[in-house]
């Protein structure tokens, strides 16, 4: 199941951002995201998500996407996670909330590269690497059909960088997730996303 959006026009700050814009996105697509600073991307993201809505134009799921299908993953981890918490109480939270298999954890943590001893500590206490993996691993667990990356990886060093991306690639091309990738780096989006996305200044 892909997110297929068409975005026509939204206003902020009393200027336009961006008109006339049409987005499709399919199964296991990356699709970059470039443009300067102010020029919309975050707010783009937000329309697709749901939690905005375009001045003028529409959004439309296929087969009726449902929200929880539709995840972020933030530029600054430690702002989307409880830091006073362990990450196993974080892990444990949301399968509880969601209902979600146990057993599905360490595989996926296995293939990001997390130990478990990581687990006992909380966001503060682990690399930035490391809690951007953790970040990809909660909202992997939830299954998205489309999933929003907001220049996740700009706070790692480029060694990290390439590798974390090209863990998020992999996964998500094999759960079919839909992903839009944010970044300032044209480089990175030629090397790991299918087609880009440009919005203007």
């Amino acid at each position: 199941m892909a997110g297929h959006f068409g975005i026509l026009q939204h206003l902020g700050g009393g200027g336009e951002l961006f008109s006339e814009l049409d987005v499709a996105v399919h199964p296991g697509e990356m699709v970059g995201v470039v443009g300067p600073s102010g020029c919309g991307k975050s707010t783009l993201g937000d329309i697709l998500l749901g939690v905005a809505k375009p001045d003028r134009g529409n959004v439309i799921y296929q087969d009726g996407l449902p929200r929880l299908a539709r995840q972020k993953l933030y530029q600054d981890p430690p702002a989307a996670l409880f830091p006073h918490w362990t990450l196993n109480q974080l892990l444990e939270d949301l399968l509880r909330r969601h209902r979600l298999e146990p057993s599905v954890v360490a595989p996926l943590m296995e293939r990001l590269g997390l130990n478990e001893h990581l687990l006992a500590r909380r966001p503060g206490e682990i690399s930035g690497g490391e809690l951007q993996r953790f970040a990809i691993l909660r909202v992997l667990l939830l299954k998205p059909s489309f999933l929003f990356a907001d220049e996740p990886t700009s706070r790692l060093d480029p060694i990290t960088q390439q590798q974390t991306l090209s863990l998020l690639v992999e996964l998500a091309r094999e759960q079919a997730c839909a992903v839009m990738l944010v970044s300032h780096d044209p480089a990175l989006i030629a090397k790991v996303c299918d087609r880009q996305l440009a919005l203007a200044g």
